[in-house]
Parts: C-alpha cells; structure tokens; sequence
C-alpha cells in the first residue's frame, strides 16, 4: 500500500531543530524498518523534500527546515497538515565534470569522497558549484581533491565483543 499519507503532528523543538512525531501506522508503510527513510511531500502545501530518522520501536520523526517554518510563520507549539511518501528517487548529487575527473585522477580522493555519506556530498558539491566563474569552481575541486589526497586515513576501530549479561 503506497501513496500519499496525511496526518496533522504539532512542532516541537529538541535542541534547535524543530520535528514532528510521525504516526505509528505511517512510519510502519514509509519507513518500513529503516534507520532513516527518504520522503517528499508537503507540509502546509509547501513542498517538502528530507528523510525520517528513527525515534525508536519502528516509529520516526519529521524535521520542519527553518524555511517552511519561516515561510508558514509557525513554531514548536504549533499543528501542521503534513502530506509525505516514500521518496524513491536517488539522492545522489551530480557531480560537475571536472571533479569526476579529478577523482578519477586521485584514487585515495575518490575512495575518501565515496566514504562519505550522500548528505555530505550533496553539501560538498553545492559548495564546490556555487561560483560564477569556471576557474573558481576548478581552484576549488583542485583545493578540494589535494586535501582528500593529504588525509591520513585511520582505519576503523574494531567493536568491542558485547558483554554477556551474568
């Protein structure tokens, strides 16, 4: 049973992000199961594109962006119309052609960009793209792949056997 689901949440505030509580029946067919589930929709007919992340026991929470709150000038304390569906389409930034060249070019660059999560790149990549002229975007990317090349990686440290209960 896909599709559109509608539920009214009220805004609250943890830290200085503002969420909503999604239904327990609606996280069950959206997230099913997932840490963190991607949705589009809308909240207060404005759209709405970010992922649920858990809140525990197959349940999850929305985050309001500071820009629909904003916009619909509302706050913690207040009830919004949310509308949202699973998200299937990727995440993943395109990537300009002179950094997939330059990654290309520095294995240990490429293994590190891949490392990172798709939230990450996605940032990475605005920042790298957000210039007017094309000698700054590749001043950047080359900045951007020699510090990747420069990392000392560390790998992983190995978990800890879990104790058993006595």
């Amino acid at each position: 049973m896909d599709g559109m689901r509608v539920f009214s949440a009220k805004i609250y505030k943890m830290g200085v992000i503002r969420f909503v509580d999604v239904p327990a029946d609606v996280s069950r067919v959206i997230g099913k199961g997932a840490t963190h589930a991607p949705i589009c929709g809308e909240v207060q007919g404005l759209p709405v594109r970010s992922t649920l992340v858990s809140r525990g026991r197959g349940c999850y929470r929305l985050a309001i962006h500071g820009d629909i709150r904003k916009r619909l000038k509302v706050d913690a304390g207040a009830v919004v119309e949310i509308a949202i569906e699973r998200d299937e389409q990727s995440r993943e930034p395109v990537l300009p052609p002179v950094l997939v060249l330059a990654l290309r070019n520095a294995p240990k660059a490429q293994a590190l960009f891949r490392m990172m999560t798709t939230a990450l790149r996605r940032q990475v990549v605005r920042y790298l793209t957000s210039v007017k002229q094309e000698s700054t975007l590749e001043r950047r990317v080359t900045r951007f792949v020699s510090m990747l090349e420069q990392k000392k990686i560390k790998p992983p440290k190995p978990k800890r056997p879990e104790k058993k209960p006595k």
